[in-house]
């Protein structure tokens, strides 16, 4: 989030939409972090079905942001010469406060069908563990049909159409540029071919963009896929557990995976990281250095030879 809000991707519609992405994936993956270490070490807790209601909803909110970054990502390589864009910086900040708003009224109903169970000793006396679960008059298939159409049925389809619409439009505006500029070597009267291609920051950012949704494609359909069969089979057995839980490890790394994928696909964001470390760095150590050399200048007196080698600090903050 740091780094997209610097000089070079400030000013783009997209920032917003990456930094909202970042923050969601940061909060579902410290959520899920929560959740394991609840697993591992068993204790009553106040705090599961919160902890569940807002894993839920910020994962609605990182995939839907996805898919509107490839949707905006289609409209700018559809407006290849120079016609309106389908968001602006302003509107694509309030398009993330609609999704936000959408995703907590989605999962509002978690506070009425869900409820915290206690798991008791073998004395049935004292509480050991507490569960998050269903109500039992709640239609849990239907509501997993649902949630799983919401998250991951309709983006997973939808990202890989914008994917191929990108790539394709792409490719023929690449084949323009080549055709315009062999033309300008024959031609005496050349023409500029800025209206047929992307500037770099544009480029860029598709690259990053594209490579974020190929990721989330790649790492969200075994599981998407895996979940319909068991939805249709009703088939739970331990071979299809261990697919589930391969897949579900899959599927949460996706949160983690944008910032590799941001890394490997454009150089303009590894010299911004590097920048960023460079400052932290020069302000970390040169700066504390320097306060150090300071502070030794001062404890060291200077005698005037004129004022009877009297001590006179000539090194004063002041000075």
């Amino acid at each position: 989030m740091i780094v997209v809000n610097q000089q070079f991707f400030r000013k783009t519609p997209s920032a917003a939409f990456i930094s909202a992405l970042s923050i969601a994936d940061c909060i579902v993956l410290c959520l899920q972090s929560l959740q394991i270490a609840t697993k591992l070490h068993p204790r009553v807790t106040s705090y599961d079905c919160v902890v569940f209601f807002f894993m839920d909803t910020f994962r609605l909110l990182s995939v839907w942001i996805v898919c509107v970054m490839n949707i905006e990502r289609c409209s700018l390589v559809f407006n290849l010469c120079g016609m309106p864009r389908l968001t602006s910086r302003i509107k694509s900040r309030l398009l993330v406060m609609v999704l936000f708003i959408i995703s907590l009224l989605i999962f509002s109903h978690y506070g009425k069908h869900m409820h915290i169970q206690y798991v008791y000793d073998s004395n049935q006396t004292i509480p050991i563990r507490s569960i998050c679960a269903f109500k039992s008059n709640f239609d849990r298939l239907t509501w997993e049909c649902i949630r799983s159409g919401l998250t991951y049925w309709t983006t997973v389809p939808l990202c890989m159409l914008c994917n191929i619409i990108i790539i394709q439009r792409l490719h023929r505006a690449s084949q323009i540029e080549r055709t315009l500029n062999k033309n300008n070597l024959r031609s005496s009267y050349p023409v500029h071919p800025s209206k047929f291609t992307l500037s770099s920051k544009q480029r860029q950012l598709t690259a990053m963009l594209v490579t974020s949704s190929i990721c989330f494609v790649l790492m969200a359909t075994p599981s998407t896929i895996h979940s319909t069969y068991l939805l249709i089979t009703r088939k739970f057995n331990k071979i299809h557990y261990t697919i589930h839980m391969i897949t579900n490890i899959l599927l949460h790394f996706h949160h983690a995976s944008n910032f590799l994928a941001f890394i490997f696909s454009c150089p303009r964001f590894r010299i911004e990281l590097l920048n960023l470390f460079h400052r932290y760095i020069h302000c970390q150590i040169v700066i504390h250095r320097h306060r150090r050399a300071t502070g030794r200048t001062k404890k060291n007196p200077i005698y005037s030879t004129k004022l009877d080698k009297l001590r006179v600090n000539l090194l004063t903050s002041k000075i």
